[in-house]
């Protein structure tokens, strides 16, 4: 247990990022599900700008590393421009 009223805040601050971040993997994740399982490419497209959109913010917010997202909108862009 924490012993001084900073650490207790810490602590707090911790478990309160770390549920803020995983609630971004989250959205992350299911975006990434909605562009790969689009039925159109214009679906995809719409799916793909609002992924490139949260990857960016995730990345300002220090969620996730910039390469990581430009890793992911490369792959994803690929596949989607690859659609019929």
């Amino acid at each position: 247990m924490p012993s001084h009223k900073s650490a207790e805040e810490r602590v707090r601050r911790n478990r309160r990022d770390a549920d803020q971040n995983l609630h971004y993997k989250r959205l992350m994740k299911e975006s990434i599900k909605s562009v790969l399982s689009a039925k159109n490419k214009a679906e995809a497209q719409d799916s793909y700008r609002k992924l490139a959109s949260l990857l960016d913010k995730m990345v300002v917010k220090g969620i996730i590393h910039k390469n990581k997202s430009a890793n992911r909108k490369s792959v994803l862009s690929k596949k989607v421009n690859a659609m019929p």
